[in-house]
C-alpha cells in the first residue's frame, strides 16, 4: 500500500509541474506583417515524445502540428499553407510559439496551443485581433461654381474617427463615405469637406484607435474665384475651337475625295 501511495504522489507531482501558458491572452495582429502567438510549456529532457498542435478553437481547424521531432502538416488548414512555423531551435527551452506570416483578416479569432510530452499534457487559449494601418490620405480638390470641396481618401481597418477642423479649430461639417472590402479586410474611406470661402484653411484628422494611429493633414489654399471662372470660360472656348477644327478637317477630307471621284 505504501508503494502504491508513493507512486500516486510521484505521478501527481509530475502532472502538477507540467503546464502550458500563453504570456499574453490577446494579440493584436497587423495586416501584412508577421504575428507571433506566444506559448510556453514545461520542457523535458527528451523531444522524442513532444507533440505540439495549434488549432482554431471555433472549428478545430489545424493551424500547425509538430510530432516525431518534425512538422506534420498533412492535416493543416489550406489557408495556413506555407505561412506558419515554430521556433524549432527553442523547443527544448519550452517555447511552442507559432509564427504566422503576412497576417490576413481571417486570421483573427481564438487559438488553442496544445502541448504534450513525457511530463504531461496541457493547453492554453488566446485571442488574435486584426487591424490595418490607414494608408497616406490622397488629396483631391473639386471646384465648382458655388464652392470648393476638399477630399481625402484612404484605406485601413477598423472604421476610424474622422474630424475636420477650421482655421480656428472649430469642428466643420463633412461628408463621409465608407466602402467595406471584405476580402481585403479594409475599409475604403472617402471624406469631403465643402468650403465656401476663397481662402481654404482646414485640417483633416483620421484616428485608428485600435492601432493608436493618428493621421493629421492640414490644407491651406488661396484661390481667386474670378480667375477660376475665367479659366472655365477659356477651357470651354478652347473645347469649341478644337471641335470646329476637327469638323473642318473632316470636311476638307470629304471634299478632296469628291474632287478625285469627279476627275475619274
Amino acid at each position: 500500500m505504501l508503494w502504491l501511495f508513493l507512486c500516486i504522489v510521484v505521478v501527481d507531482v509530475l502532472v502538477a509541474t507540467f503546464e502550458v501558458i500563453v504570456p499574453n491572452k490577446h494579440l493584436l495582429a497587423i495586416r501584412g506583417r508577421p504575428a507571433v502567438l506566444g506559448c510556453e510549456f514545461t520542457s523535458g529532457p527528451d523531444l522524442s515524445s513532444l507533440v505540439i498542435t495549434w488549432q482554431r478553437q471555433e472549428d478545430s481547424r489545424v493551424v500547425h502540428s509538430f510530432y516525431y521531432q518534425q512538422d506534420q502538416l498533412d492535416r493543416q488548414c489550406p489557408k495556413y499553407h506555407n505561412r506558419t512555423s515554430l521556433y524549432v531551435s527553442e523547443l527544448h527551452k519550452g517555447n511552442a510559439s507559432l509564427r504566422i506570416a503576412s497576417v490576413r483578416p481571417k486570421d483573427a479569432g481564438w487559438y488553442l496551443c496544445i502541448v504534450s510530452n513525457a511530463k504531461g499534457t496541457g493547453r492554453a487559449l488566446m485571442e488574435v485581433t486584426y487591424g490595418a494601418l490607414y494608408s497616406e490620405p490622397r488629396l483631391s480638390i473639386l471646384v465648382n461654381a458655388s464652392a470648393l470641396k476638399v477630399q481625402f481618401e484612404t484605406e485601413g481597418f477598423p472604421k476610424p474617427e474622422v474630424i475636420w477642423l477650421g482655421e480656428h479649430n472649430q469642428n466643420l461639417s463633412y461628408y463621409l463615405e465608407i466602402h467595406d472590402q471584405i476580402e481585403d479586410g479594409l475599409y475604403i474611406i472617402k471624406s469631403i469637406c465643402e468650403v465656401q470661402k476663397a481662402v481654404v484653411n482646414v485640417t483633416f484628422t483620421l484616428k485608428n484607435h485600435l492601432l493608436n494611429q493618428n493621421l493629421q493633414r492640414p490644407m491651406f489654399l488661396n484661390y481667386d474665384e474670378d480667375t477660376t471662372d475665367h479659366m472655365i470660360i477659356v477651357l470651354a472656348v478652347l473645347s469649341v475651337v478644337c471641335i470646329l477644327l476637327v469638323i473642318g478637317i473632316i470636311w476638307l477630307a470629304l471634299k478632296k475625295q469628291n474632287e478625285q471621284r469627279s476627275s475619274l
